[in-house]
């Protein structure tokens, strides 16, 4: 059933009640979806055409693109200068690893709740394949997300198609002059917004000469930053060609951001002593660690917290870490109860049960008498993955 856009954000801000729809029915709703859409991507390309295009973007994770509109703007006037604009004040100024919106829908897309805090920013991802069916209302968290601090299960739904991520940045945490470079002014509601089509975080890896048959194809991959509040700022980062929206549909993902209750985020484990300098630097429901559902809690740590304000999400990547995480390990695992070192910088520890497992892994930090990863790993004690409620707040766990 075609549904004002309107109606549906609304419906998710003013917490409506319990929907009827649960995810077990977006994500079978999302697959056949999903499917179509993919069938249609593909039948549309030419045999020798596909492989190549199917090589070339497995190796690209955002493609610079050329500055032409996707589709026509509508009726959305840019405006001469962002800072004659006023904009909504209604967001909490949270303190860091707090949470101050939720998840939403746009047309088929559904952004998630925060899966990802840090330092200077929270994060959704974006994925599309969801299809409300006629009289069913959406619902863009998990069955039994309640009101309280701590969701009962993370709010993404499986099995849809990816699309990019919703970096929602803290107030003085972000400086959008590269979008200022080369961005477009569009309006998002009553702000100036900055459409750019150069790529996003990270730059393709691709050659040339591949480069140049994708964008033959493809249509250009756009980012889109805008200030959702006084002095801060929000960016949607696209990560898959095959799922861009048109312009007013990323427009319309952008406007569905809305403020609500502050909520702290939890961890799923409790560490014991941890290295004297390391600093926490971000949380999540391990997505960003392993694309799997094995990952459910992880947490990074860094001795060189990268300075404010950020231009970009951070290149976990690059950066100094040790990360700790929790999850559900391999069916029959072989070693339960048992430390698994395979070398100095990472070690795992299967519960006696063989039901969860934790680990500690060392990045781009050499190992030193003071971070001793084997004993980092014993003391760690995992909660119950499938009860998020019950999990500790990062803040009282990481103070």
């Amino acid at each position: 059933m075609d549904q004002d856009l309107h109606t549906l954000l609304s419906s998710v801000r003013d917490d409506a009640p319990p929907p009827r729809l649960s995810v077990d029915d977006i994500t079978a709703a999302g697959r056949h979806l999903a499917r179509r859409r993919r069938v249609a991507l593909l039948s549309s390309i030419s045999g020798g055409t596909a492989a190549t295009i199917a090589a070339v973007a497995a190796a690209v994770v955002l493609v610079a693109g050329p500055s032409a509109p996707l589709t026509a703007a509508g009726d959305r006037n840019p405006l001469a200068s962002p800072s004659a604009i006023p904009v909504a004040t209604a967001f909490a100024d949270t303190a860091p690893f707090v949470t101050n919106y939720r998840g939403y829908t746009a047309g088929d897309y559904l952004v998630s709740d925060p899966d990802l805090v840090t330092q200077a920013y929270q994060q959704s991802s974006i994925d599309i394949g969801f299809s409300v069916p006629d009289g069913a209302e959406p619902s863009a968290t998990a069955p039994g997300a309640g009101a309280g601090d701590a969701p009962s299960s993370p709010s993404r739904a499986a099995d849809l198609l990816r699309g990019g991520i919703l970096v929602v940045y803290r107030p003085g945490a972000f400086d959008p002059r590269d979008f200022e470079k080369s961005g477009e002014k569009v309006l998002v509601h009553s702000a100036v917004g900055l459409l750019s089509y150069a790529g996003g975080p990270t730059e393709p890896t691709v050659s040339q000469s591949d480069l140049l048959k994708l964008q033959k194809v493809q249509p250009a991959v756009p980012t889109l930053a805008w200030q959702y509040t006084d002095d801060a700022w929000a960016a949607i980062y696209w990560s898959s060609w095959e799922t861009v929206p048109d312009r007013d549909t990323l427009l319309a993902i952008a406007e569905g951001l809305a403020p609500a209750a502050v909520r702290q985020f939890p961890v799923g484990f409790v560490p014991g002593p941890l290295p004297r300098g390391y600093q926490l630097l971000s949380v999540s429901y391990g997505t960003d660690v392993s694309p799997g559902s094995r990952v459910r809690s992880a947490v990074r740590l860094t001795p060189k917290p990268p300075a404010l304000p950020l231009f970009a999400p951070y290149d976990f990547n690059n950066l100094p870490v040790l990360t700790l995480s929790m999850g559900r390990p391999d069916p029959n695992p072989t070693k339960p109860g048992h430390l698994d070192c395979p070398d100095s910088s990472s070690c795992t520890r299967v519960a006696d049960d063989g039901s969860t497992y934790v680990k500690a892994d060392l990045s781009g930090v050499k190992p030193a008498s003071n971070v001793q990863i084997s004993q980092i790993t014993l003391a760690m004690k995992p909660e119950n993955p499938d009860i998020l409620s019950a999990w500790p707040s990062a803040l009282k766990t990481f103070p």
